[in-house]
């Protein structure tokens, strides 16, 4: 993990994804704090499908003195409302194959598992599963 996040989130990974036209951050606030975020991906930010017609979420991170909050879920509905406002024919996002919770917040709010794809974490081979939901 942690080689991944010197690259992932270097000042310069990070400034490049901010000025990336396709992609945009929205913070989830808690009493003027934030606690989450999420970040989407349209047209050729997405990091799989670079579909027109879809939005990937490409993170949703919520701190974890905040979880049970409900935060991740009206994070998620946001960007559903999005691509609903948009326009767009569905909405996805890559979930470790491991990470349960996840999987199964991910189920109960309506998306479908379609696919997988391999991703290295320093030396380590792992594998996302691919959810879309419908909009």
């Amino acid at each position: 993990m942690e080689a991944y996040s010197a690259v992932a989130f270097t000042m310069e990974s990070m400034l490049d994804q901010l000025n990336n036209p396709d992609s945009e951050f929205y913070f989830a606030l808690y009493e003027d704090d934030i606690v989450g975020y999420i970040k989407l991906n349209f047209n050729d930010a997405q990091t799989e499908f670079n579909d027109e017609n879809a939005l990937e979420v490409e993170r949703i991170y919520v701190s974890g003195e905040h979880h049970g909050k409900q935060i991740g879920k009206k994070l998620l509905n946001f960007a559903i409302d999005i691509g609903v406002e948009k326009q767009l024919n569905y909405i996805w996002l890559g979930v470790w194959e491991h990470n349960k919770k996840a999987l199964g917040f991910y189920e109960h709010n309506g998306f479908e598992i379609i696919g997988r794809h391999d991703f290295m974490l320093g030396d380590d081979r792992q594998t996302d599963l691919l959810m879309k939901k419908v909009l």
